[in-house]
């Protein structure tokens, strides 16, 4: 009984099956196809029994018909949802290594010397892969190049599943040089392989987030999740007239208005320009805006007076003043002498700017100095830097540098007992101390100039009124936000 069950499927289900152009197994050349749901309705299933992948011949056998060696119908049927079931394509992630080429990672990959190459030679005028980074990650999809399209017979897809891997190349290469910008390379028959570079389309949005100063401007700011880079901003921006070691106080309130970049998920990814910013210290409240001409922008207070100073009253940032100007008694030769100039205790390696434009005068071994760098501003004003660790690329005796650079990094050469900076200000040749020293303001906005401003401010002005000030800003995960 059970062999003529399984003798009636086996009929059943070679009769249900489709037509095929393959001769390997046809016992009738006329019979008629039978419809599948016919076929569960006349056995009372509600699907045909299962057949076991690797053991294709299974009902053959049981109904005692034929060597399991023969291909028929019900074969194919197997094959071709096998062949659906198995993935055409592989994406991967690559990761460049320690000390890898992006051919190296490639090769690694299983592309070709040849694919690899060509790849390379694609993305070449797009992007230099000598800026290709340790870490840097790339989407990759391998497949064959000839891969059958959805709607492929079955019987097509069936033969693909069984080619060789061997023929499986690399189909496109995608990555990030930047968050907004991606490149990727795709395989096209004949031409080989192409690139293109897609810009994603970032949404803009402006942001007002003020704070409470509780210890420190930089630790209230960054607690608000303001971005690092914004924080560094406010503090240059407000260097030239507020001593952050002397002026700022608990209880000192601060607020910030800039732009930022988002993409369509909502994620924080680049940093624009601050727009406008203030600060209220001891209660009186410094107000500066953005402006810009000729495209150079720089900040001014409400009247059109520039906030730059000819020089920074601080060229480091987050320093505290460790030693001030004046009579002192050393802590190495172990008597009083004279400190012409003030030291800012900050760890070896803080980046040193210059606190005004000008020409260095000098950079090398200074004796008790250290690495020491001189700088000449005009007007008899110069600019000491000591007990440097090293000097920034390119900085040398004679070279121009402008207000911000970063000329050399903090140390402790020379007669030092421990990392600092020794900041001096030369007039006519003489130190003189920084924090009482006066030095000459920036530009003032005058005629059309003062008008454009005054139009620029009343505008920035109705934006920050229109948003209410945030006190904590959502933070960026996973990313690394960027600076504009």
């Amino acid at each position: 009984m059970t062999a003529s069950v399984a003798l009636a499927i086996t009929w059943l289900s070679l009769a249900a099956a489709p037509a095929s152009t393959s001769r390997a197994y046809e016992p009738r050349r006329e019979q008629a196809a039978l419809p599948y749901d016919l076929l569960l309705r006349l056995t009372g299933l509600h699907a045909l029994p299962a057949i076991a992948a690797e053991d294709p011949g299974q009902l053959y056998r049981s109904a005692g018909l034929f060597s399991p060696g023969l291909s028929g119908p019900l074969d194919r049927i197997l094959a071709a949802e096998r062949a659906a079931s198995k993935p055409q394509t592989e994406t991967r992630t690559l990761k460049v290594g320690d000390g890898d080429t992006m051919v190296r990672m490639l090769q690694q990959a299983g592309v070709s010397t040849e694919d690899a190459a060509a790849v390379i030679d694609a993305i070449k005028p797009l992007y230099s892969p000598r800026n290709i980074r340790t870490g840097q990650t790339f989407q990759a999809i391998f497949g064959t190049a000839d891969t059958p399209p959805d709607n492929a017979t079955g019987a097509q897809a069936a033969q693909s599943s069984q080619d060789d891997d061997s023929d499986r190349r690399l189909l496109s290469l995608s990555f990030a040089p930047s968050i907004d910008h991606q490149i990727t390379v795709h395989l096209t028959v004949p031409d080989g392989y192409l690139a293109e570079d897609v810009e994603r389309k970032l949404q803009t949005h402006y942001q007002h987030v003020g704070a409470t100063i509780d210890s420190s401007l930089y630790l209230a700011a960054t607690q608000a999740g303001i971005p690092a880079s914004v924080v560094v901003e406010i503090i240059r921006m407000f260097s030239y007239e507020v001593d952050f070691q002397r002026d700022v106080h608990p209880g000192d309130d601060f607020e910030v208005f800039f732009n930022r970049y988002f993409t369509a998920e909502g994620q924080p990814v680049k940093v624009g320009d601050i727009l406008a910013a203030s600060m209220t210290l001891s209660g009186r409240k410094h107000l500066l805006y953005r402006f810009e001409q000729g495209g150079e922008a720089e900040y001014f207070d409400v009247n059109g007076q520039s906030a730059k100073a000819m020089l920074m009253k601080t060229p480091v940032d987050g320093a505290r003043i460790s030693s001030g100007f004046g009579q002192r008694h050393h802590p190495i030769l172990g008597y009083t002498r004279m400190h012409k100039g003030i030291d800012f205790a900050v760890p070896s390696g803080t980046p040193v700017m210059a606190a005004g434009d000008g020409t260095i005068a000098f950079a090398g071994s200074g004796g008790e100095y250290g690495n020491l760098v001189v700088i000449k501003h005009g007007n008899n004003y110069a600019t000491a830097y000591g007990h440097l660790s090293r000097f920034a690329p390119g900085m040398r005796t004679g070279a121009r540098v402008h207000q911000g650079d970063v000329v050399a990094y903090s140390g402790m050469t020379g007669l030092a007992t421990g990392p600092h900076l020794h900041y001096e200000i030369r007039v006519n040749n003489s130190q003189v101390n920084p924090l009482t020293v006066k030095v000459a303001s920036g530009r003032k906005l005058e005629g059309e100039d003062l008008k454009a401003f005054f139009a620029e401010r009343g505008h920035l002005e109705t934006l920050e009124a229109s948003l209410p000030v945030e006190h904590r800003l959502a933070q960026a995960t996973g990313l690394r936000e960027t600076r504009d």
